[in-house]
């Protein structure tokens, strides 16, 4: 065999390889056991796609904007764009927000939009303990257009699978409550209350599962004896999320001194036994936080992706009350 026809036979098998890898990705989102949704690392820095119940805990009004690109090696990473508004107000007595969030997998090939509007009720127990509930409504669009999409049998020129495009706008629901106390904070959560269907097919594999989500935290403040202040803020939390049979377990600590961020988390597939470990940083004060996260081994050794890992950057802006009238107030939430 030449050296030409040799090189040549390379790479058509290493088309073999991207194509497949990217088509069973795709498959894998599209059809098979309900999907999941978006999963991120960076749980506080945007709660309302957590918890509906967490909109307005912080009083002002706040914006987000964040990034995730996971698998950066691979030549369509999957990708997650999403940015949300959130403000409490008196005349509610709650918080109300506006999440959007788009994935993209295969470069658009396979992509998901939604859009959700979110009220919380705020109830003051007492001086210390508060309770919110919150109610999501939702609408979602996903689309397969499989333009473009070069499949391995195409490449050995016989093609044998062809995929059709399509394109579903379904409606969607979600609930959740929280609880603050002192320097502590938790909630639940379940999306998907009515499981829609996220494509034109009525096959019940299609329907989008329920996605319940449990976390519990806390602010822990270390004082300077002789100074008397604050010096450092320990944050601990953990994150329990179930979506069909999927488990996943985070748990971990970030630290602020002064205007730093730092943190180290470790996140525990339950079903397939695999681990990731997150690392963080970022620099937060009163108006402004911006925090970096990279994920390292995302998948069992035994999952040949071209390149484990993603990086996740979120920047959240604070903005003084719009109205004068308003009370800030004093909930003990998670702000790191």
């Amino acid at each position: 065999m030449s050296w030409k026809n040799h090189t040549e036979k390379l790479k058509v098998g290493k088309g073999h390889i991207r194509a497949g890898l990217l088509l069973g990705l795709i498959l894998a989102a599209a059809f098979e056991g309900r999907g999941q949704d978006a999963s991120f690392s960076q749980f506080y820095a945007n709660p309302l796609y957590m918890n509906p119940a967490m909109a307005g805990v912080e009083g002002p009004a706040k914006v987000y904007l964040g990034y995730r690109n996971q698998w950066p090696g691979a030549t369509d990473p999957y990708s997650t764009y999403h940015a949300s508004y959130e403000q409490y107000l008196d005349p509610l007595q709650g918080g109300v927000g506006i999440h959007i969030i788009n994935d993209r997998l295969g470069g658009g090939i396979f992509n998901t939009l939604s859009l959700d509007a979110i009220y919380s009720y705020h109830l003051q127990v007492t001086s210390r303990l508060t309770v919110t509930g919150g109610f999501q409504a939702s609408v979602g669009q996903r689309n397969l257009n499989p333009n473009g999409l070069v499949l391995p049998d195409e490449l050995a020129g016989v093609p044998l699978v062809t995929l059709q495009g399509y394109s579903k706008i379904f409606p969607d629901f979600a609930v959740g409550l929280g609880g603050f106390y002192k320097n502590f904070y938790g909630g639940f959560a379940v999306h998907h209350l009515l499981q829609p269907y996220t494509s034109p097919s009525a096959d019940p594999n299609t329907k989008l599962s329920r996605k319940y989500t449990a976390h519990l935290g806390a602010m822990i403040p270390i004082y300077e004896k002789r100074l008397g202040r604050e010096v450092l803020q320990l944050s601990p939390n953990i994150v329990f999320q179930q979506q069909d049979i999927y488990q996943q377990l985070n748990y971990g600590l970030e630290v602020l001194y002064r205007c730093i961020i730092g943190g180290i988390w470790f996140r525990q597939d339950l079903v397939f036994s695999y681990g990731t470990v997150i690392f963080s940083a970022g620099y937060g004060n009163e108006q402004f936080r911006f925090r970096y996260s990279y994920d390292a081994k995302l998948s069992p050794p035994d999952l040949h992706i071209p390149s484990m890992g993603a990086h996740e950057i979120s920047l959240v802006i604070i903005f003084e009350n719009l109205y004068k009238s308003t009370k800030r107030r004093a909930i003990k939430c998670p702000k790191i």
